[in-house]
């Protein structure tokens, strides 16, 4: 299961969007607050493109973005999802890595590694990726979820699995379908 793919564009850019207008950028003509309102205008429209999968169109303004703002990880970490969902893992890890390098705490983009490391067999790197984001905000669902896989199915640790499915369960909005299948699972496993 990806569950990065299954929570789709729309919600991890919107997600991704307080990365990209954090502060304000100073400028000599309109001020902050103007440059703000340029900027958050200018991700707006980026974020919708994506949303409306004008991928194309997404990346060059997130491009243009990273590249006048590189202080923002929000439009790197945008760059990554496109480059992830058109399968071009190398470039997604590049912008990852770049977004983790300006926001260390960048939960979708560690758990975007995480995903990248466990489809590569670096199981070992998934978890540090996974837990990283947990340290970052340990109600991060979709890190949650793709820990639980990992230990479950990839690390065979049925127990500790069940105690972050339940986790997941507590706080997750709304719950993979599946989730009460996977947890039964997991406990005739131990």
């Amino acid at each position: 299961m990806n569950w990065i793919r299954a929570c789709g564009p729309g919600f991890l850019a919107i997600v991704v969007l307080s990365g990209c207008v954090s502060t304000p950028v100073p400028s000599e003509s309109g001020g902050p607050a103007s440059d703000q309102a340029v900027l958050e205008a200018s991700f707006s429209e980026a974020v919708q493109a994506m949303e409306q999968g004008e991928l194309g169109l997404a990346r060059s303004r997130f491009e243009q973005l990273a590249i006048e703002n590189p202080e923002k990880s929000g439009p790197m970490a945008n760059l990554g999802i496109i480059a992830f969902q058109e399968g071009e893992t190398e470039a997604a890890k590049k912008w990852f890595e770049q977004t983790v390098a300006v926001n260390p705490g960048h939960v979708q983009a560690l758990n975007h590694l995480g995903v990248i490391s466990r489809n590569a067999g670096d199981f070992g790197e998934a978890e540090r990726y996974y837990r990283a984001a947990l340290a970052a905000d340990q109600n991060y669902a979709p890190a949650i979820l793709n820990l639980a896989f990992l230990l479950d199915i990839y690390l065979g640790n049925p127990a500790e699995a069940v105690e972050v499915y339940e986790r997941y369960q507590s706080v997750a909005t709304e719950p993979h379908p599946r989730l009460k299948d996977w947890i039964f699972d997991a406990k005739n496993r131990m």
